[in-house]
């Protein structure tokens, strides 16, 4: 079986055939973790680089951290559809960008590939490129994913529901056209919230059935205890992709990155080992 986004993983258990059949949908399949994270050493850096005329900022090296945590555990970046399970052909990550910072704006939906050679500057710089875009007039509603949601969501309800339901369908048993994946969130390996922006904790986030994100990760706001710094992290996982060891490995790797922030000017794809 074949999709555009990814291959069919062919080393799969009994135990996930059985699962697959006993949550065939992923918001069946759901566990969530979460974390209260030291982030001292990060907040540190961050400024440092800020202070040598830099644009980095926090949300850069999250997801300069999740580029690293996917190339180290690919297992992550596996998705199930329609009952088999598939690796994704890359690593991206999907998070949705407000044209304007107030309550009105529209938001829109955005990916961001993450290649093996990228690092916290070239992801830096792919962010900037994509936000500059989008708050750029000219270019909204120009791309797949968001020219399509704008013109479904605007149609009348009974014919919105009768071609959401066939996207749905079609997503399920073949995946979605191109020019509809392009900029999806849900066609991305993770979905990314920074819920630092708006001053709040991180939240538990359900998956969704459609397309092929198995994860949605929220950071919370960086707060200051006594000269450190400590920010909350939620994980909502597709259980069925892999077992709670490799999460559990994965979350501790997370939080050795924020420890060890300098490790994110090397490759995304370079390995590293916690010391």
């Amino acid at each position: 079986m074949k999709r555009r986004s990814g291959y069919k993983v062919k080393d799969v258990t009994g135990m996930q055939n059985i699962m697959f059949d006993l949550m065939p949908n992923r918001t069946d399949a759901e566990v969530y973790m979460n974390s209260r994270v030291d982030v001292t050493k990060f907040v540190k850096f961050i400024k440092k680089e800020k202070s040598n005329n830099s644009d980095i900022t926090y949300f850069h090296g999250f997801l300069a951290v999740l580029g690293k945590i996917f190339y180290k555990y690919p297992h992550l970046n596996r998705y199930v559809q329609n009952r088999t399970l598939f690796m994704h052909n890359d690593i991206s990550i999907g998070f949705v960008l407000k044209a304007e910072f107030n309550e009105v704006s529209e938001e829109f939906m955005t990916c961001l590939k993450i290649s093996k050679d990228d690092n916290l500057y070239s992801i830096s710089d792919k962010i900037k490129s994509k936000v500059d875009s989008i708050r750029d007039k000219k270019n909204r509603h120009t791309d797949g994913a968001n020219n399509i949601v704008d013109r479904v969501g605007h149609l009348p309800r009974p014919l919105r529901s009768f071609i959401v339901g066939i996207l749905k369908w079609v997503d399920r048993k073949f995946e979605l056209p191109k020019d509809i994946a392009d900029e999806n969130i849900y066609y991305s390996s993770c979905i990314v919230s920074n819920l630092g922006t708006f001053k709040t904790g991180a939240i538990y986030h359900h998956l969704a059935n459609l397309g092929t994100s198995s994860g949605i990760i929220t950071f919370g706001e960086i707060v200051e205890e006594n000269g450190k710094y400590f920010m909350e992290m939620g994980l909502t996982l597709d259980e069925r992709i892999s077992d709670g060891f490799l999460f559990c490995k994965a979350m501790k790797s997370i939080e050795y990155l924020f420890s060890h922030p300098e490790l994110l000017l090397e490759d995304a794809g370079k390995f590293f080992e916690e010391k």
